[in-house]
């Protein structure tokens, strides 16, 4: 049966938007918009169906589908895997430049995403080792030094800018070295995310401020012309030796996508200008999207194992009993061993209930017509002129 849709109490004229203040009053003043719509659902849901209500924002937004449950949310990405909305561009196209994998549908979509295929595996992840432990030491040498000030200091910053050369190394294969020093690319990304305007930014002044564009296109230029060089760079390590410049980081996992389609054609001294801005533009998606949830997932880690040090007692018993109880072996250990980082069953427990609890990302999808989501308890919700 079509379930009545679930939603806050409307008015004619301003719809939803008074539902809105109250739940904000209740939240911290920086609070990512998926919190204040996951708090928006908990308040207003049905006691006989599943996490979801409706929401009327005009002229913010379209009408929205707020999705707060696992079985709605699979509906709509796997069983009826439905398109990304047009909406999304003017989020992400400032952040990456163009057409990207947040904002692709259809077959160009799975051409770009089964390039990166390999670069999202578990081998992979573990052939970076090296990169993370190398960072990470760097990471850990700031917080000391935080400590032993005894300063108030952002973790959030400190912990965006080690993750920033993280991904930097397993993206572009070079190391960024942001956490210590000017690094053109990571502060354009980092300054463009802090220019960014979200649609839940009420402050007109804001959300209008003329300067925007042209920081923004600023920002995009120091990207481009960085990772341009990069990919020059790489292109020409490619042509002189193929096996020594094989790897699976990003930028060449989009090299060998290009070599391969340049089979039995002479190989040009320089990369051809529409490939080298299709791969900027992924290159860029991948800095702002590893970094960024990344970064909030340990800061959660943290803040969540301070609030149980039973917890904090267990994950340091686990790694002791890895790794040892001399800390100044660990890093070297995980660079020789990296197989030992799958023997932390309740480490890996740690992180996966911190995404549980704290999820740092969202994600939104566009309804149509004749598609309806089902509940366990067999409420059918339709989604056609929705964003969800």
């Amino acid at each position: 049966m079509v379930a009545a849709q679930p939603m806050p109490p409307w008015n004619p004229i301003l719809g939803h938007l008074l539902a809105v203040p109250p739940i904000m009053k209740a939240l911290p003043e920086d609070t990512q918009q998926p919190d204040a719509f996951e708090a928006l659902c908990r308040a207003n849901e049905k006691k006989d169906a599943d996490s979801i209500i409706y929401v009327d924002m005009w002229p913010f937004s379209d009408p929205l589908m707020v999705i707060c449950s696992p079985v709605l949310a699979m509906q709509a990405c796997q069983e009826y895997d439905l398109p990304k909305p047009p909406v999304l561009h003017a989020f992400f196209n400032p952040i990456a430049g163009g057409e990207n994998l947040f904002t692709m549908n259809g077959p160009e979509w799975k051409r770009s995403r089964t390039l990166f295929n390999s670069g999202f595996s578990a081998s992979y992840i573990l052939q970076q080792t090296s990169h993370v432990v190398d960072e990470a030491e760097i990471y850990v040498e700031i917080l000391r030094e935080h400590a032993r000030a005894g300063r108030m200091f952002s973790l959030d910053d400190v912990t965006c800018w080690y993750i920033m050369d993280v991904i930097g190394a397993a993206t572009l294969d070079s190391r960024l070295h942001s956490q210590r020093q000017f690094n053109p690319l990571a502060s354009a990304l980092r300054r463009q995310i802090r220019w960014h305007v979200l649609d839940n930014e009420w402050n007109l002044l804001v959300r209008w401020n003329p300067a925007r564009p042209f920081v923004q296109w600023y920002n995009s230029y120091q990207m481009n012309n960085y990772i341009a060089r990069e990919l020059e760079k790489r292109y020409a390590e490619w042509t002189k030796d193929e096996e020594t410049a094989s790897s699976r980081s990003i930028i060449h996992l989009v090299l060998a996508g290009y070599m391969a389609q340049q089979k039995n054609k002479p190989r040009p001294k320089k990369l051809d200008p529409a490939f080298r801005d299709w791969a900027t533009v992924k290159i860029r998606l991948f800095l702002f999207a590893g970094h960024d949830s990344t970064s909030s997932t340990i800061c959660y880690c943290f803040y969540l194992l301070q609030c149980h040090p039973e917890a904090m007692a267990k994950i340091r018993a686990e790694h002791d009993a890895v790794f040892g109880t001399d800390i100044t072996e660990t890093a070297n250990q995980m660079r020789e061993q990296p197989h030992l980082l799958n023997q932390l069953p309740y480490t890996t427990a740690v992180i996966k209930e911190s995404l549980r609890l704290f999820p740092p990302a969202s994600a939104m999808r566009g309804g149509e017509p004749g598609v309806y989501f089902q509940d366990n308890n067999g409420n059918k919700y339709p989604t056609e002129g929705t964003n969800i």
